[in-house]
């Protein structure tokens, strides 16, 4: 009976030092998480300053890692970027999946390089057509991933085809006039106040695309434009 009685006793004293432990541990956890998502909400916002065509729907996650352990070492090896609704140019409600990695933190913020999957809806083109010639009615647009075209029903009734063809020059992609025709016959693209040149850069756009990215595909695909970015070292503004 005095093994019993003895371990008895000595949970018993063992108690007060368990509740002790646990008053201790409960608010440095609390602490920690929110000190972890004041450094989350952070990172959010110096990205969507440095990129704010990336929209409100903007998501930034630290991969694999605590957040918290990178600011007090000043390196995150990759963030990953998300939005269902950025605008590029003329082109808005874009969905934007991007990674960044090797970012350096401190006075300035640098990424050691950018990758970046861009889709464009065909309802996303429509919308870009229509803002680019107001005059013209769009009744729809369908993408044609064998001809890497995509087409659009324009005028009264949807009766002319406009054919836009995606042209990756210089680091940037546009959307070229391949033609238009009406009943079938083929007219010139002036008529409906669009220059031989497309869908080019909005005014006043900025010139570069944000991170220092630089798009080196551009393909036609069911559900719209799907174009691939790349960026090597670049800084995170403030501005």
């Amino acid at each position: 009976m005095k093994r019993p009685l003895a371990r008895t006793r000595a949970a018993l004293r063992r108690r007060p030092v368990l509740t002790v432990t646990v008053a201790v541990l409960l608010p440095a956890v609390a602490a920690t998480g929110a000190a972890e998502y004041a450094v989350r909400h952070h990172i959010h916002n110096r990205v969507a300053r440095a990129a704010p065509g990336l929209g409100d729907d903007l998501t930034v996650g630290v991969a694999g890692g605590s957040a918290l352990w990178d600011l007090a070492h000043e390196s995150i090896p990759r963030l990953d970027i998300s939005s269902d609704d950025a605008r590029v140019g003329r082109l808005s409600q874009v969905r934007v999946r991007a990674r960044l990695d090797d970012v350096r933190l401190g006075g300035t913020t640098t990424v050691g390089a950018t990758h970046a999957d861009v889709t464009v809806s065909t309802q996303s083109l429509a919308a870009a057509i229509r803002g680019a010639v107001p005059s013209v009615a769009v009744a729809s647009v369908t993408a044609d991933p064998g001809q890497g075209t995509v087409h659009a029903d324009v005028g009264p009734g949807g009766l002319g085809r406009l054919t836009l063809r995606p042209v990756l020059a210089d680091g940037k992609v546009t959307l070229a006039v391949d033609g238009l025709t009406l009943f079938g016959r083929s007219v010139p693209t002036e008529r409906l106040g669009i220059a031989s040149g497309g869908l080019g850069p909005q005014a006043g756009a900025p010139k570069e695309y944000p991170l220092g990215l630089a798009a080196t595909s551009a393909e036609v695909r069911p559900d719209g434009l799907h174009v691939a970015l790349t960026g090597g070292p670049s800084t995170l503004s403030d501005t």
